[in-house]
């Protein structure tokens, strides 16, 4: 794909970057409120789920004190 000469624009470098950053920390936001909406929704692994208490999984994975 080629532009012709009048198609084409010149911006000062600190700008082009300022414009990056920004769109960087944009989608960094979008991605994160993605995340939290999909964290809201999710139901959790429900009551019929196990429970352990700390003592419990620490003495499963052999790190206990």
């Amino acid at each position: 794909m080629s532009a012709e000469a009048s198609e084409l624009v010149s911006i000062p470098r600190a700008e082009l970057d300022a414009l990056k950053a920004e769109l960087k920390r944009l989608r960094r936001e979008v991605g994160r409120g993605a995340a939290l909406a999909r964290i809201q929704t999710d139901p959790g692994p429900g009551d019929d789920a196990p429970a352990f208490t700390r003592d419990e999984l620490a003495e499963v994975w052999g790190i206990r004190e």
